[in-house]
């Protein structure tokens, strides 16, 4: 039997191969189908901080649109007056 990553396969071999391996993988690992010679396909591994797939981290909340201002009920001559009053 050959070890995960040095084994010559047909491509479609390393491809399945290559996803059953990235379903048990850590954030930190994952494994691509590489042809190294012509029709020679193996499984390699890459490693390194975050280079994973993302993992979904629990529910996913939808969110819905913020509803829209009320109209200002005050007159227009009052509206656009600053704070602090008028002059």
């Amino acid at each position: 039997m050959c070890a995960a990553y040095a084994c010559a396969m047909t491509r479609d071999e390393a491809t399945a191969r290559a996803a059953a391996l990235n379903a048990a993988a850590t954030a930190d690992e994952h494994w691509l189908p590489s042809e190294s010679a012509p029709g020679d396909w193996k499984v390699v591994r890459l490693a390194g901080h975050g280079i994973g797939a993302p993992r979904a981290s629990g529910a996913h909340v939808e969110s819905r649109p913020r509803p829209e201002e009320p109209v200002d009920p005050r007159p227009s001559l009052l509206r656009d007056i600053p704070p602090y009053g008028p002059g």
